[in-house]
Formats: structure tokens, sequence, C-alpha cells
């Protein structure tokens, strides 16, 4: 399962090698993800698929101290053994997002790196919908993948586990089969040469290190975020 969640936070273990410590080159991503959820003064949520990845801690930082956060996933051994002292309350729970069974609905979800795997997407962004309060919002984080690039050569995810690697060009009409109005997209697409940060991950996450000079474009990320009514 190391390599579902393609994108980790800050300093974190990542891709055939877990050892490895790089730091996200799309922290602005995760920044304007937590930055709306601040934005929100949500005092419920849910981090539907949170995987390996530290981004839950960010996004329990980024709600009130008193709030809580579900972080649900079907795999126990990818919760940490505690969480940053600043961050809400956090529950973890071990659910598949098919049958999701919060114990209230919430004033905001977030999936990341999740509907990328799935069979039925659209029943997924459903089954998160009946847990959002009315006018709470629903936030999706996922790749295109094939747009990354190793100088003029595609990336191209070889992962059996991965069923559409380009989701994220589906996430607007996710949320607009769900009814939800104000749909804002954002596009984040980090580059540099090998030696860059961008390079860097590249050869954390698949283990080969491109040369210096090479130009690189790793696959655009999309934040796509709902207003459920």
């Amino acid at each position: 399962m190391e390599d579902r969640h393609l994108i980790p936070t800050k300093s974190t273990s990542v891709g055939p090698n877990l050892h490895t410590e790089v730091v996200d080159p799309y922290y602005r991503a995760t920044s304007q993800l937590t930055s709306l959820l601040a934005s929100f003064e949500a005092n419920t949520a849910a981090d539907v698929g949170c995987g390996y990845a530290g981004i839950t801690e960010d996004i329990a930082i980024a709600l009130p101290p008193k709030a809580t956060l579900y972080a649900v996933d079907t795999d126990p051994e990818v919760f940490p053994a505690s969480y940053k002292p600043a961050s809400c309350q956090v529950i973890e729970l071990v659910q598949d997002v098919y049958q999701l069974e919060l114990p209230t609905q919430v004033d905001a979800i977030i999936s990341r790196f999740l509907l990328l795997d799935l069979a039925d997407p659209l029943a997924a962004v459903t089954a998160m919908r009946r847990w959002i309060r009315p006018g709470g919002r629903l936030l999706l984080l996922e790749p295109i993948t094939t747009t990354g690039r190793i100088g003029t050569r595609a990336i191209a995810s070889a992962s059996d586990e991965i069923v559409d690697q380009d989701i994220g060009l589906r996430l607007y009409d996710l949320l607009a089969a769900l009814g939800a109005e104000e749909i804002t997209i954002d596009a984040f697409t980090p580059v540099g040469l090998g030696a860059s940060l961008a390079g860097r991950y590249l050869g954390a996450m698949t283990g080969v290190d491109p040369a210096p000079s090479t130009f690189i474009s790793l696959p655009t990320l999309v934040l796509a975020c709902g207003h459920i009514q």
C-alpha cells in the first residue's frame, strides 16, 4: 500500500524506500486545502481514506482546538501513535468508504488520493455526501498523473491498485453529480530540475534519480471543493 498515497506532506516516508525522508513539493496544495478548511470554521470534519501521509495532522491543526476530526481508513496500521498537541481531537475509524458510517454528520469531508483507486468513485462521493450536514463542504484532492514529465517522457503509474490515474480530471463532474454548488477548482504542478525538490521527490517515489539537468514536471494535483446543500 506504500504507493497508494503518492503525495506526502512535509517530511514523510514515501516510495519504495520507506526510510527515505523528503519534503513535500506539493506543499502549496496542502496549504490551500488547510486554508480553505480553516475559513469554513468547521467544528467537525472527516479525513476519509487518510492513509499514511501526515496531512491528517495538518487538517487537525487547521480546525478549531475544540473541533473533532474523524480519521477514516480501511487499514488500522496507517494511524500514527499520537497526534501533535496543537491539533484538535482526532478519532480513528476503520471503515470502507462505500459503507461509511460516521458518528454524526460533519461540516466538511476531505478525501485525498482515494478516488483514483476506486472502481466506482461516484458511489464513494455519494456515500460521503450523506454525512455532510447541509451547508457543509466536500473537498477532493486527486492527481492527473499523465500530465507529469521527465524531460519529454510522460510519467505514468504502474501500480495495480490505481483504477483511474487521471481521476483529477473528473472531480468537477463528480461534485456536480452530487448537486454541489459553488464548486471551485485549483491545480498545482511542481516543476524543477533533477536536483530540485521536485526531482528529489520523484527519486524517492520511484527509486530512480533523474540527472541533475533533467527537467521534471510532477503530475498535476487538483483540489476541488463543493458546497453541499
